[in-house]
């Protein structure tokens, strides 16, 4: 334990704040290029919040901000309704008066496919670096690699996802168009639905798993590296001195520090209070369910995503996890039963005869502030404080994007050429 009012750490490691998968995935990346790192998580564990029990999904034909004028309108007709896919909390119309500005802004075409290249380059890269880093380790979190499923139950935006599938084959996603039978085919679950079902598209290359369990592989590998990793540590303020950075002030002692890295998720403006600047990143709420198929006999084989519900099923070891929802609430964490419900409802309508065998009374509900942009990108690099970093603000992508979001940030921090572009992401486009 650390004695005295600002303790001076030999190494002068890189101190990385948040034990979340950004951070877990920095640390992981300093270390493999010979950095000493200190890795700060208030919670009594790592992976205990945004990253304990999400969707489960590594995906990048999932990489797409949420700035289509679908989604805006989604947004819009979700105001004041909790049993909306998408809801909007009046009260806190207010705060996200600039925030939506920006969303807004990020809603033309031009951007919007801007941004969705962007985001498909990093998590195509992010997910070779998962994959790497599984072989490599023979790392056990229940993964998949049978691909993604979406359905459509309406033509017309099976015709539209089709053309923007076709459209990202570009960028190097692999995808296949398949109609009702061949989608029933694949996932033969589906059958009691099937009459609702105009299509599929199948994406062979995205993954799955349990990202709390990753999250632990990983704090081992970073340990047997070197690394270290504090918990029950929450930090307080980050000291400047002629703008740049001096210490961190955590609930038990201060540490003299060189070089920080944010990777707090939603909270990450919270620490940049003593600044004059802070990042366009909201708290957006989701929820996930997760339940027990251990005495079923048919369960789904893969992933799959529903477009008309905006919802992800995700078949995990012994377990079925429904994930969606979105509330722009803040960081309010009432629980609303019209949200269960949602969730509940959302499985009958896509599986209902693994709905009817289920003990649905034994679901374990879970929710996580996903830190979103508002033009969808997160925040990778340099702010404006010399020796601050920041890795933040990747929404629903948290996973998808983690290990590349830090590979870049590992080499922009050393100062190393990195292997894909960093210009889409960086901090300065808050300014």
């Amino acid at each position: 334990m650390w004695k005295g009012t600002a303790a001076t750490l030999k190494e002068n490691p890189i101190i990385i704040i948040g034990g979340g998968l950004q951070g877990l995935a920095t640390a992981n990346a300093l270390l493999d290029r010979g950095e000493q790192v200190l890795l700060l998580e208030r919670n009594s564990e790592v992976a205990k919040e945004t990253s304990f029990a999400n969707a489960g999904m590594l995906a990048p034909s999932h990489a797409h901000p949420w700035n289509s004028m679908s989604d805006i309108w989604n947004i819009i007709s979700g105001i004041g309704k909790k049993d909306s896919p998408m809801l909007l909390k009046v009260t806190e119309l207010p705060s996200l008066f600039f925030w939506g500005l920006r969303f807004l802004r990020n809603s033309s075409k031009a951007k919007y496919l801007s941004n969705t290249d962007n985001l498909c380059k990093l998590a195509q890269h992010s997910l070779d670096l998962t994959k790497k880093l599984r072989e490599d380790y023979d790392l056990k979190y229940d993964h998949s690699s049978l691909g993604t499923l979406k359905i459509f139950r309406d033509e017309s935006k099976f015709e539209k996802a089709s053309k923007e599938a076709e459209r990202l084959s570009d960028q190097g996603l692999t995808f296949k168009s398949l109609g009702r039978e061949e989608t029933v085919n694949l996932e033969p679950l589906l059958g009691d639905i099937s009459n609702q079902i105009s299509g599929g598209i199948i994406f062979p290359n995205d993954e799955a798993g349990d990202a709390y369990k990753f999250c632990k592989e990983l704090e081992k590998i970073i340990r047997e590296k070197g690394g270290r990793i504090h918990v029950n540590t929450e930090v307080k303020r980050i000291h400047f001195n002629k703008k740049k950075v001096n210490s961190v002030v955590t609930d038990r002692v201060e540490i003299k520090a060189s070089r920080v890295v944010l990777s707090s998720g939603s909270w990450t403006n919270n620490l940049l209070k003593n600044t004059k600047f802070k990042l366009s990143v909201k708290p957006v709420k989701g929820y996930s369910l997760t339940l027990d198929t251990s005495m079923l006999n048919d369960v789904p084989r893969m992933p799959l995503i529903d477009e008309s519900i905006h919802t992800a099923i995700t078949p995990l070891s012994y377990s079925l996890r429904v994930a969606g929802t979105a509330e722009f609430v803040g960081f309010n964490e009432e629980i609303h039963q019209k949200r269960i419900d949602y969730l509940y409802r959302t499985l009958e309508n896509v599986y209902p005869s693994i709905c009817a065998n289920l003990d649905l009374d034994q679901g374990s509900l879970w929710y996580g502030f996903r830190p979103m942009s508002a033009d969808g990108k997160p925040y990778i690099g340099a702010t404006k404080i010399e020796g601050l970093f920041v890795n933040t603000g990747h929404g629903h992508l948290g996973w998808t994007l983690a290990m590349g979001s830090a590979d870049l940030l590992a080499d922009m921090i050393l100062n190393k050429e990195t292997k894909i572009g960093s210009e889409p992401f960086l901090v300065s486009r808050s300014f």
